[in-house]
């Protein structure tokens, strides 16, 4: 048996709600409190960077501000944490930072890296290897970010992921796309998809009526044209895109 056999030694959920494992027993119950949780989700978002003390501190009491014994909480609060998350370190005194095992996970960094992957994969049109590390990265987005969090760092932060989740779609439907008729389907989830997060933005729209010409429905195609043609009319009192444009020209052949 390899030293890499069975669960990563830490394991931390940002994605969905909240969860620390460590050996594949979950931990979260021992971290004392909303602060203490929120903690480790920023220094787990933050780990390739160290935080500083002051903001954590700042992050952790919005909206409130911090009183005068903010200071002295925290520093009790970070020992806690620390031992909680033992193998994982929390290295610092001013500025903090998160150091997991080499098998360590955090689904966020996991999600990033495949997007990124992604992104270059598709730069060389290297559709089966986009497929792949979207589809990684999908799992993991399509969960939303800390959904049992309310604070402000994680609205803000939500707000943030829910473009990187955008991209990850895109790059999805696109590799669906090009790898033919049985994965079509899956392009026009994708585009579907983009589409109810962000009904002005076109990209979701071309990549549906490709779609959808794809599995030879070209009606259907044209009729999603008409469809952003008077969303963008009515909302922004504006005209599909020249690539918008060109597409469905090209669809009337």
């Amino acid at each position: 048996m390899s030293d890499h056999d069975g669960p990563p030694s830490v394991r931390i959920q940002l994605h969905g709600r909240f969860a620390v494992a460590l050996h594949g027993r979950p931990v979260e119950h021992l971290l004392p409190g909303r602060r203490a949780r929120l903690l480790v989700a920023v220094l787990a978002l933050s780990s390739r960077s160290a935080v500083d003390r002051s903001t954590l501190i700042d992050v952790l009491w919005r909206p409130a501000a911090p009183g005068d014994g903010a200071a002295a909480t925290f520093s009790a609060l970070l020992s806690k944490v620390r031992t909680a998350l033992d193998p994982a370190e929390i290295r610092g005194r001013r500025c903090l930072q998160l150091v997991l095992p080499p098998d360590g996970i955090v689904d966020a960094s996991v999600a990033e890296a495949a997007l990124h992957a992604a992104e270059s994969a598709s730069a060389r049109q290297d559709w089966p290897r986009v497929w792949t590390e979207a589809l990684s990265a999908l799992f993991v987005t399509q969960r939303g970010f800390l959904s049992d969090f309310d604070d402000p760092w994680s609205e803000d932060r939500r707000r943030d992921l829910a473009h990187q989740h955008r991209r990850v779609l895109a790059c999805y439907g696109e590799a669906c796309l090009h790898l033919g008729p049985g994965e079509l389907a899956g392009a026009e989830r994708s585009a579907r998809a983009l589409i109810e997060l962000d009904p002005l933005a076109e990209t979701g729209h071309r990549l549906l009526m490709r779609a959808l010409d794809a599995q030879g429905d070209r009606a259907a195609a044209l009729a999603v044209y008409e469809d952003v043609r008077r969303t963008l009319r009515d909302q922004l009192g504006a005209s599909p895109s020249a690539s918008t444009r060109e597409l469905h020209a090209a669809l009337l052949g």
